[in-house]
């Protein structure tokens, strides 16, 4: 980890808390902010984000062995999809995977555990299917500062695969559409947001404008790369 995770409490807490959920649920990834500060080591997320591939068919299942664990408190749920809640006092969701072709993981250990992650290429398609779906801020730093950290190949490489995970049912291009937002960022809740007072956010994002250099960056990039396949 970086200066902007390493020997951090809260930190420690938030991966903690993410390894006893998948020692509860041994099939869940862990997702989100967390997965992409793992890689990029650029800023610290509070919370912990995981997907199952079997919630809709498991979840009465599922909900119950959460609720029978210590330290879990259910917040919100939506059958058959999300369970909300927190565990350890660390925010948690489990989330039905979107896509029907697994994930590509990785495993990492902290302390005495195990916690499986997406890998690099992995998270980064995350964050893009994100950016599409949810459009915050948040993802955006992910997104550039996880392909800063990936460099231009292996970013391209990563998402030659966009359409064919994350198929659209009317038809359009999934990665057209990425490309699009990445070249110009209009996040919905841009309006008001500091981006230095995101929780040890490396100095080089605090900057809008090198969170949108950076997205437009890779919107070429990826362009580029297409082309040269065709």
């Amino acid at each position: 980890m970086s200066e902007n995770t390493a020997a951090l409490p809260d930190w420690d807490r938030v991966l903690s808390a993410a390894c006893r959920l998948q020692q509860l649920l041994p099939e869940a990834v862990l997702v989100g902010g967390t997965a992409a500060a793992i890689h990029a080591e650029h800023r610290l997320s509070q919370d912990a984000d995981h997907v199952v591939p079997d919630l809709r068919r498991r979840f009465d299942d599922i909900l119950a062995q959460l609720e029978s664990a210590a330290g879990w408190r259910t917040a919100r749920v939506t059958r058959p999809v999300q369970i909300l809640g927190s565990l350890d006092g660390i925010e948690t969701g489990v989330r039905q995977l979107i896509r029907s072709e697994p994930l590509e993981t990785t495993t990492i250990q902290h302390r005495d555990a195990a916690l499986t992650i997406p890998t690099p290429p992995e998270i980064l398609r995350i964050k893009g299917v994100l950016i599409l779906k949810r459009n915050a801020t948040r993802d955006y730093i992910d997104f550039a500062a996880l392909a800063h950290r990936m460099g231009d190949q292996a970013a391209a490489e990563a998402l030659r695969p966009f359409d064919r995970l994350y198929h659209q049912d009317n038809g359009e291009s999934a990665l057209q559409q990425l490309q699009a937002q990445l070249a110009s960022p209009l996040p919905y809740d841009l309006e008001g947001t500091e981006l230095s007072e995101y929780k040890n956010l490396a100095a080089q994002w605090h900057d809008w404008n090198a969170v949108t250099a950076a997205c437009a960056h890779v919107a070429v990039v990826v362009f580029d790369y297409v082309c040269e396949q065709k």
